[in-house]
């Protein structure tokens, strides 16, 4: 799956009863593509491009964020080495399970 398909699943496995309440942005930059999760009283969307003000911004090469995705690379070592670059990481921990990275 690559980053873009990792992206687009997402909203079909976030429950909004789950993360009532929650409005924001996050935003991921993968060289020449930006796509946009958005989230609403919860309910998640996909876009491409990059739409509103982001809580958070991930920026990484699509191939390094697909491994991230499948567990083949950990985000906090992606992190150190460079490889994922992350706005606001402390927020960022909010979103990790949702993302499906815990």
């Amino acid at each position: 799956m690559n980053a873009k398909e990792f992206l687009q699943s997402i909203p079909g496995k976030v429950k909004p009863e789950e993360n009532p309440g929650l409005n924001t942005a996050l935003h991921f930059d993968f060289d020449d593509e930006q796509y946009t999760l958005d989230i609403k009283d919860g309910a998640v969307s996909f876009a491409e491009g990059f739409i509103g003000d982001p809580e958070i911004t991930l920026k990484a090469k699509a191939d390094d964020f697909a491994k991230i995705a499948a567990g083949d690379m950990n985000p906090m070592t992606a992190m150190m080495f460079g490889k994922l670059k992350v706005s606001n990481p402390a927020a960022m921990m909010k979103y990790a399970k949702m993302l499906g990275f815990m």
